[in-house]
């Protein structure tokens, strides 16, 4: 009974409990259990600092183990489970708060274990909650089915995987003996697939934006957003950990993919007018940076790509928590629907603010910092490669650099068109969200900035400890001191011209030479038409909107085509289905006369 009496075990089993107790009571009542579990959680992390490695077993069996990777996921994973506690303070659908615990206890789970079937279990179980949290709204049953055909499809790749390794109980993927042959590089690809599955990267992302868009909010920053990209990025990265001498050209391929995944899903950003799928976008886009930075194979790259996973989780959580503020006080999240809503939601709007200024790699914001260690890492493999090598690296950086501004211009139209302008019919009468959601949304705020000042404190001892490095050392390193002085000097010359220099007039807005009226209002939702027109780009986009990129629907279509002979022979005819009753017994007939 060893593996079920330590803190480990207890990491996953408290929070079942709970969620029996919640399923037992109200929603009232389940919250706050939820909330103490989640500070038990959270307090249990930060105690086993000072404990790694650490490892339970059960008759000899490794069930829970922890290493500085699994803790520096674990961790983060915890602190967005107490936020996200909170946020559900106002929630009365008691399933919510039923699915949510028990999604902290199977991340948990998965993050603790070097056991593969234990691993496969907890993967499977987390994947299972997208399921049954989009199945609570009637509009997302396609949806929900679509994930998890996606979500077994990564559990299958993982079985397969894990076969052709050969079984292990200390050591989830296996660890590099310098020889990789055909059986090996498949299981790793199929490794590699699943965790692209998980966080959303290319070709097997397509279910987080029609996710994102129709399932409840509170599961899009929960799973897709955050935990869901922690589980995946994590598997990634110790498979590059375990096998450091991985062939150049599988690790040219999959920094190929994040480059990729980051350009295809900003370009389908730009172009969204309803914020929840445009965020469902941007949760793929961003997945490209972490496994960019990962597939570098080298510790900045490495360390860049698991910080922005951990960035990433903070700030588009809290995207959508601001998300889900805007549509339960205006009753939409469609654009062009939106406006003005700065005024009568301050806050709201300042969290959305901070947020959408880390996403795109503003100085002083844990994105900025994040994305700079992955472009130093790509830097560094294009310095250790060979020249042919050296040009694909370069250009997977330019791909980078170039969807973090699309990134930004992106969210100046979600921010202008939600917040700025002018007010509608929808958001006239708009009010702040509740103290719990706002609070929610305001620690994922001042994380962002907090990292983005401070990462030398924290997380940076918990980066060295967990790999192992003196990051200091390396290349890359930037000084938070000296670009907030560069960015406070700018400022102030900034504003000192302005103050020198100022004519300014404030007067209506005149159109046409008469007063401007709602009916001439500027929509965010056209900032990019001009894009979406362009050749070749408009007809890509119109493949796109048709679902001719997407495997699962390609994958669909193709089933159906191949199952269409076999439905004519299906008729409803008792004589017909004799007739082929005869033909299979003769047939088996035949051969086992033949055998004979």
């Amino acid at each position: 009974m060893e593996a079920f009496v330590n803190v480990l075990s207890f990491m996953v089993i408290i929070p079942l409990i709970t969620a029996l107790m919640d399923s037992g009571t109200n929603w009232k009542v389940a919250r706050w259990l939820n909330i103490i579990t989640c500070s038990y959680l959270l307090v249990s992390s930060f105690i086993l600092w000072g404990y790694l490695p650490l490892t339970t077993g059960l008759d000899g069996e490794g069930v829970f183990s922890l290493d500085g990777l699994s803790y520096f996921a674990l961790l983060f994973a915890n602190i967005l489970g107490l936020a996200f506690s909170i946020y559900l303070l106002k929630s009365e659908k008691l399933k919510f708060h039923v699915y949510f615990i028990m999604t902290m206890s199977f991340v948990n789970g998965a993050l603790m274990t070097q056991n593969a079937i234990a691993f496969l279990i907890f993967w499977g179980l987390a994947g299972l909650m997208l399921y049954l949290f989009a199945l609570s709204f009637k509009n997302a049953f396609g949806v929900a089915k679509k994930t998890l055909i996606i979500s077994g499809i990564s559990d299958s790749l993982l079985i397969f995987a894990f076969f052709l390794l050969g079984y292990s109980n200390t050591n989830l993927i296996g660890s590099s003996n310098g020889e990789f042959d055909p059986w090996k590089i498949t299981a790793l690809s199929f490794i590699a697939l699943a965790s692209f599955a998980k966080a959303g990267a290319f070709p097997l992302h397509t279910w987080i934006p029609e996710y994102c868009e129709k399932a409840p909010v509170e599961s899009a920053f929960i799973l897709p957003a955050s935990l869901d990209k922690i589980l995946g990025i994590y598997l990634l990265a110790r498979l590059f950990l375990e096998h450091s001498v991985m062939p150049q050209n599988l690790r040219i391929v999959i920094a190929g993919i994040g480059a990729f995944t980051i350009i295809i899903a900003v370009m389908m950003a730009l172009i969204q007018h309803n914020a929840r799928k445009l965020l469902g976008y941007h949760a793929v886009s961003q997945v490209g940076y972490m496994v960019l930075g990962i597939a570098t194979g080298n510790p900045v790259g490495i360390i860049g790509g698991l910080l922005h996973t951990v960035n990433h989780s903070i700030y588009k959580s809290g995207l959508f928590m601001a998300a889900g503020n805007v549509e339960s006080s205006a009753g939409t999240v469609e654009l062009a629907e939106l406006g003005g809503m700065a005024r009568r939601t301050p806050l709201t709007f300042s969290g959305m603010l901070v947020c959408s200024l880390s996403i795109s790699g503003i100085p002083l914001t844990n994105g900025f910092v994040s994305k700079w260690l992955v472009y130093q890492g790509v830097l560094i493999a294009m310095a250790q490669s060979l020249y042919g090598y050296r040009i694909l690296y370069a250009l997977f950086l330019i791909m980078a650099l170039f969807g973090s501004a699309l990134t930004l211009a992106s969210f100046m139209k979600l921010n202008y068109s939600i917040f700025l302008g002018k007010t509608t019919e929808k958001t006239k009468n708009t009010r702040e969200a509740s103290s719990a959601k706002l609070t929610a949304l305001l620690i994922n705020a001042s994380l962002c900035l907090l990292i983005g000042i401070g990462w030398k404190f924290f997380p940076l001892p918990l980066i060295e400890k967990s790999l192992g490095m003196n990051f200091e050392s390396s290349a890359g390193f930037l000084s938070a001191t000296q670009l907030l002085g560069l960015i406070v000097l700018s400022f102030v010359f900034g504003a000192m011209i302005y103050f020198i220099f100022r004519k300014v007039r404030v007067d209506d807005a005149f159109v046409g030479g008469q007063k401007d009226t709602m009916k001439f209002r500027v929509s965010g939702t056209g900032f990019f038409n001009d894009i979406r027109n362009m050749k070749p780009l408009k007809a890509i986009y119109n493949g796109a909107e048709k679902g001719y990129f997407d495997v699962y629907a390609q994958l669909k279509a193709g089933i159906k085509a191949a199952v269409a002979p076999l439905k004519l022979l299906h008729t409803g005819e008792l004589s017909f289905y004799s007739v082929w009753v005869v033909i299979g017994f003769l047939a088996f007939l035949l051969i086992f006369l033949r055998g004979g």
